[in-house]
């Protein structure tokens, strides 16, 4: 890597009217979905799509959806969750299925690249602009999931544009070094490093960062990363946007129904990253491993929680939800009806997750600006 910050102009486009936040383009749900007997069979919400999805009477079904490794096939896509895959290869085939997954995203005033300093070298980081954005401006870091094996800034690129673009705040995505080849606590020291910088005179005079209006965002092993910097920053943080978050490695997770099998999650895969990520089972009791596990909760920036009901870590979130609202913290929260873990990366896949994640994008802006 290059020892100084690299910065990239990557988009620039114009916008219609000036102004941030941008309003969302998403439609609504089609009229069958809003029936009574479509709600009792279809996943809420979500409307037929073509191929790869199969359709029935306009609306998918548990039971009708191709499983994930179904519909990577029909694009002759590797499945990146393989297990006997070496990551590079599953890295790689992630980022491949990318396009076919998501839907393209709203145009921003610019994204950047960049890299900030960490203590094992440059860290990659990509910087998202809405238009109308004013310095000081509302920031976000967020970190990508993929079990802190897989995922990269490329992989998370359209939802980090959705959530700019429609909460008017600028967003900071990173690369943060991933496991098995660099195991915990790497991947916790780069994203307090770039936390630091950010809250520092590098993020006010780099991107234009307002320190006193700063959060923490990330979906899966990325939202159990922005939890743990919600605990070990907690003064610093104005709010919280967890997404189906990795709160624990340490219990094992109540099975779920039968038909969640091969939906992009299953307690096996939990199983395998925590062999991935951690070098010793027993470093899993680390709070900043498993944020749930933390004693001292007082004083922790508000949150909004986003789950899917269809995902081993439901429980888990709850439990945290619960645990914030009893020591008074304010805690949204919304559940993604009959949605599997990752939705948010399956825009194009699932239609019907389009709204919730503009919910995900007005909760971060609102909860910079309040």
């Amino acid at each position: 890597m290059k020892p100084s910050p690299i910065w990239t102009a990557r988009a620039s486009r114009k916008a219609p009217t000036p102004g941030a936040p941008c309003a969302p383009s998403w439609k609504t749900p089609s009229p069958a979905a809003s029936s009574a007997k479509a709600r009792s069979r279809c996943i809420r919400g979500v409307p037929a799509t073509s191929s790869p999805l199969r359709q029935t009477r306009g609306v998918l079904t548990l039971h009708t959806m191709d499983t994930w490794p179904t519909t990577l096939s029909k694009f002759g896509l590797d499945d990146p969750f393989e297990p006997a895959r070496a990551a590079p290869r599953m890295r790689k085939a992630l980022r491949d299925a990318t396009p076919f997954m998501d839907v393209k995203p709203p145009a921003l005033e610019r994204v950047e690249d960049l890299t900030v300093p960490g203590a094992a070298g440059d860290i990659p980081a990509r910087l998202y602009v809405p238009f109308g954005s004013a310095e000081p401006a509302p920031t976000c870091l967020f970190m990508h999931g993929g079990g802190y094996v897989i995922g990269d800034i490329e992989t998370h690129d359209r939802l980090c544009q959705r959530l700019a673009a429609h909460g008017g705040v600028r967003v900071l995505a990173i690369d943060y070094r991933l496991a098995p080849e660099h195991p915990f606590p790497a991947a916790v020291e780069d994203c307090q490093a770039v936390f630091d910088w950010l809250v520092g005179e590098g993020g006010q005079a780099r991107i234009g960062a307002d320190p006193a209006r700063i959060a923490v965002a990330g979906d899966s092993a990325g939202g159990g990363l922005a939890a743990m910097l919600g605990q070990t920053r907690r003064s610093a943080i104005r709010f919280q946007l967890l997404i189906y978050p990795l709160l624990q490695l340490v219990e094992r997770r109540k099975p779920k129904p039968k038909v969640l099998e091969g939906h992009l999650l299953a307690n096996f895969t939990l199983e395998q990253v925590a062999r991935a990520y951690l070098s010793d089972l027993d470093q899993a009791a680390d709070t900043r491993v498993s944020p749930l596990l933390e004693n001292d909760l007082a004083g922790l920036p508000p949150a909004h929680i986003f789950a899917a009901e269809l995902d081993p870590l439901l429980d888990e979130g709850k439990a945290y939800r619960d645990r914030l609202l009893a020591l008074g913290i304010p805690v949204g929260y919304t559940l993604g009806k009959a949605l599997p873990h990752g939705y948010a990366n399956l825009t194009a896949i699932l239609p019907g997750t389009k709204p919730i994640i503009d919910q995900m994008a007005i909760a971060l802006g609102d909860g910079l600006r309040g």
